[in-house]
């Protein structure tokens, strides 16, 4: 241990040196004849163009802001070929995407080992104009799939964002800036075609109407692309002097309770694929000087047939052993019985035959899946998933004075989602979403608010967000002192009947409705001192102080109609306040190097779990993190070659982590005397199943991020990016109790026994932090070559990323979840441009991603030695292949 932290301080120091002696020779040629310092014409002292951000809620370059940041233009969005959140991985350091064990398309994005918790809020969020993303329900997706398009700029921020932006997170935020209008006629359409049939459309078109005053500009995108994972249906698991299956246990007619029903399956289903649409408009109006007011819309909608999961594990298996019980026995039974109704095995009359069966059925399941591959897979019911998401932002700025200006971001958006998911990735009936519904059973144990009455329509999710804030931001001292004054408030309610329903162990639950309203008010100030005020020989050194008072209020409810402990749950509140702040300190040693160094505090808000059995565990607290930080920032030439490297070590300390964990409680339906609700919920387990969200103590976690930019002839730039994480928990304990289905638990103290029903703590310090790749590695290169005459350039891009692995499970040590581990990966993406087609308005790519086709995964859901006792992974995607052709007119053809 020791060692690695003394190779990642002298790989920091060895940088800083390197950084610090070419900046002086960079500062030498940065001055005239006369020894005074040439203007910032834009471009940094080694010639490599800055990009402006927003960082400090304002324009800054982002070699002069003391923010470890990675920005990207929207040109460069399109040659990295980021289209989707799960595109970051490895191309931004410390930055992982999951889909936290629910659709593809979440994209729960994680940036130093911070992300989000089932059912709570995620801890980097992404913003829109300014506006935090609406949130989704039990899935954390932000806003709609299609965001990443027709942008002025991306940002990620890694870090807290404890003190300036809309809403408290601990990992960091991505900013999304569409572009704005812009008094030019301006516009391009592109179409483009690839493998698995993908066709994609998109265009937009910039509109002055008012010369100086009013403009529009509007954009769409629309993608329609086939899955890669197909459904061989369940005849493909069937095995010569084996088990026959020619019918899966699927689930009953929609809207009906019961348990599984036959069904043939749905082979020649093709999962993985995409079809959306993305719509937006931006009018940006400017009455007078000193007054702009920019509103933007979009419109997001999209269906698809779900992901394409696999499963890969099984506890019966593991263990190697046929007479172990679990949820993975029950369903083998119950599709064994549809396949030979002559011959069926009964629970309760014949055990140990019904156990035997079952879990001989299971693996020969999983023995078929692992030769049938990744790329094939059968389902027990049809999934699907569909979104729909739209939100109003507007932005007023007033120059009050030459210094002093007033800002308003006002935001209100609206979030639909529906799916039909199966986590399993088999034709075994284990886990899975389904539609909800209300029956008559619910409407008279819960109120109509929270359920409905029979026939009302009811969503997965359907919320609306608004938000507010306002700001002052100025200036003084000649422009020495900025500062930033400000109040947020954010509301999110639902907008109608929400619920998840359930097709778990072969058995329906028409849903687990919730109710969920949030508000957040918070007052911040930062400010930056430039000491140049007192004196010209401190000129560059700043000192910079923010501080941030939130408060949250949460109140939730829940009627869960498969719970026989307690299935109504009402008005729970959970209410927080924290004071998150930053100190940092920076000096601008020369045009070519920043130096910085910065403590920041910052808070996660609680979260209310409408899945959990047991009612004393509805909540979670909120989490808190303290971030040190060190780092430069330098461009510099090597001999005629420009560089840029920029540099930052980390530190943090991490309390009250919100992590997730299966939890299953004894109901008493198993037991000779049961109680009557049981059997009104068809309840065969013995169990009330769900899930808790609860707070791990104490984590730590140690960093360094590097990014290089070298240009060594004209026209070719190379770019790196590497991160190194070390993190573990110093305080992990958690409470646990005996199952019918499960008795031991692996700890950190080794086995323990489990009792039935009684909660007993155990530390769990030793299993690794989950969700953070050690490392993170990306190396790209960008040629571009002018041809003779007007025909044009061409362009060959090259972008190679390395992910080292990850363990996926948040609550088990290795050996209870041996799965968990999701094994590095390299991936390389290539590209070739032709811009100006022969002196025309045409542009030309052809590109290829995974173009070596590694098969990789990019989520493993864990649960080996659980109740549960199945894995499934989900793979990322093969090659892919195809061709674009982008018109240029007004502007943009110049």
């Amino acid at each position: 241990m020791l060692g690695k932290r003394n190779a990642l301080c002298c790989t920091a120091v060895s940088a800083l040196t390197l950084s610090l002696l070419a900046a002086n020779a960079a500062q030498a040629q940065e001055t005239g004849p006369d020894g005074q310092a040439q203007a910032n014409s834009g471009i940094s002292g080694s010639g490599i163009a800055d990009i402006i951000v927003t960082a400090n809620r304002r324009e800054e370059s982002a070699q002069t802001v003391p923010v470890a940041i990675t920005a990207v233009t929207g040109e460069q969005i399109r040659e990295l070929g980021i289209g989707t959140g799960a595109d970051l991985t490895g191309k931004v350091p410390s930055v992982f995407v999951s889909s936290a064990g629910t659709t593809r398309n979440v994209e729960v994005i994680v940036i130093r080992g911070q992300g989000q918790t089932y059912l709570a809020p995620v801890g980097v969020v992404n913003y829109f104009n300014d506006v935090p993303l609406i949130q989704g329900g039990i899935t954390a997706i932000q806003g709609a799939p299609g965001m990443f398009f027709d942008l002025e700029s991306m940002q990620v921020l890694r870090g807290p964002q404890g003190t300036l932006f809309g809403r408290n997170t601990t990992g960091g935020a991505v900013l999304l800036g569409p572009k704005k209008p812009t008094n030019e006629f301006d516009g391009y359409v592109q179409a483009q075609i690839g493998n698995y049939k993908d066709r994609e459309f998109e265009g937009a078109v910039n509109l002055p109407l008012v010369d100086d005053k009013l403009a529009i500009r509007a954009s769409f995108k629309k993608m329609d692309r086939d899955g890669y994972t197909k459904d061989v249906g369940p005849q493909a698991y069937s095995k010569a002097g084996g088990y026959q299956i020619n019918t899966i246990c699927g689930m009953p007619p929609e809207g009906t309770l019961g348990r599984c029903s036959p069904s043939a399956g749905f082979a020649g289903k093709d999962y993985d694929d995409r079809h959306y649409w993305h719509a937006r408009i931006g009018v940006l109006f400017k009455p007078t000087d000193g007054i702009e007011n920019y509103l933007v819309g979009y419109y997001g909608k999209s269906h698809d047939n779900g992901s394409g999961f696999v499963l890969d594990g099984l506890r019966a298996d593991a263990l190697n052993n046929n007479m172990d019980f679990s949820v993975g026995t029950l369903v083998g039974a119950a599709t064994y019985n549809l396949n030979y109704p002559g011959t069926p095995v009964s629970l309760t009359s014949d055990l140990a035959r019904y156990i035997q069966t079952g879990n001989s059925l299971s693996r020969q399941v999983l023995e078929r899946q692992r030769a049938l591959g990744a790329r094939r897979t059968a389902m027990n019911h049809d999934t699907f998933e569909r979104t729909k998401a739209w939100g109003l932002v507007n932005t007023l700025n007033i120059d009050l004075s030459d210094t002093l200006r007033f800002k308003s971001i006002t935001g209100y958006q609206r979030l639909k989602q529906n799916f039909n998911w199966e986590l399993d990735g088999s034709i075994l009936p284990l886990l899975s979403n389904s539609p909800p519904f209300t029956t008559a059973g619910a409407s008279a144990q819960a109120p109509d608010w929270l359920v409905g009455q029979p026939g009302d329509p009811v969503n997965v999710t359907n919320q609306s967000l608004f938000s507010q804030e306002l700001q002052v931001q100025g200036s003084a001292l000649d422009k020495k002192l900025e500062y930033v004054i400000g109040g947020f408030y954010s509301r999110q309610k639902p907008e109608g009947l929400q619920a998840t329903g359930s097709f778990n162990s072969g058995t329906v639950s028409a849903g687990r409705f919730y109710f969920i309203k949030t508000t957040a008010k918070a007052i911040f100030a930062q400010a930056t001192l430039d000491f140049g005020a007192f004196g010209p020989a401190l000129d560059g050194l700043r000192l910079t102080g923010g501080i941030r008072r939130t408060w949250d209020d949460l109140t939730g409810s829940r009627f869960a109609d498969d719970y026989v402990v307690a299935p109504v749950v009402e008005g729970d509140k959970l209410k927080s306040a924290a004071t998150t702040w930053t100190v940092g300190l920076d000096y601008q040693a020369s045009r070519s190097l920043l130096l910085y160094g910065k403590v920041t505090r910052g808070y996660k808000a609680g979260a209310f779990n409408y899945t959990s059995p047991d009612p004393l565990q509805m909540t979670a607290k909120p989490e808190y993190v303290t971030s040190y930080e060190a780092g430069f920032k330098s461009d510099f030439d090597l001999g005629a070659m420009p560089v840029r490297l920029n540099a930052n070590i980390f530190h943090v300390d991490y309390s009250d982590i919100q992590k997730s964990a299966a939890l299953n409680v004894p109901n008493g339906c198993d037991q000779p005397t049961r109680p009557a609700r049981c059997a009104v919920v068809g309840n065969t387990t013995g169990l009330d199943q769900g899930a808790v969200v609860f707070n791990a103590e104490k984590a730590v976690m140690d960093g360094l991020e590097l990014e290089l930019v070298m240009q060594p002839v004209e026209g070719l730039r190379l770019t790196g990016g590497y991160s190194y994480i070390k993190a573990k928990y110093k305080k992990f304990n958690q409470a646990l109790s005996g199952t019918s289905l499960q008795n031991r638990v692996d700890t950190c103290d080794g086995e323990k026994a489990l009792t039935y029903g009684v909660p007993q703590t155990f530390d769990f310090s030793c299993i690794p932090y989950n969700l953070t790749p050690k490392n993170l590695l990306n190396l790209g290169a960008r040629y571009e070559v002018p041809l003779s005459g007007d025909a044009g350039s061409l362009v060959f891009g090259a972008n190679y990323s390395w992910v080292d692995r990850i363990y996926t499970s948040a609550t088990r040590t290795e050996k209870d979840d041996p799965n968990a581990w999701i094994p590095s990966y390299g991936k390389l993406d290539l590209s070739f441009e032709w811009n100006g087609v022969m002196g025309s308005n045409f542009d030309l790519r052809v590109f290829g991603t995974n173009v070596t086709n590694k098969l990789y995964r990019v989520h493993r859901y864990p649960g080996l030695y659980t109740a549960t006792g199945f894995t499934t992974s989900l793979y990322g995607e093969p090659r892919m292949y195809g061709a674009s052709l982008r018109y240029r007119f007004g502007a943009s053809a110049d």
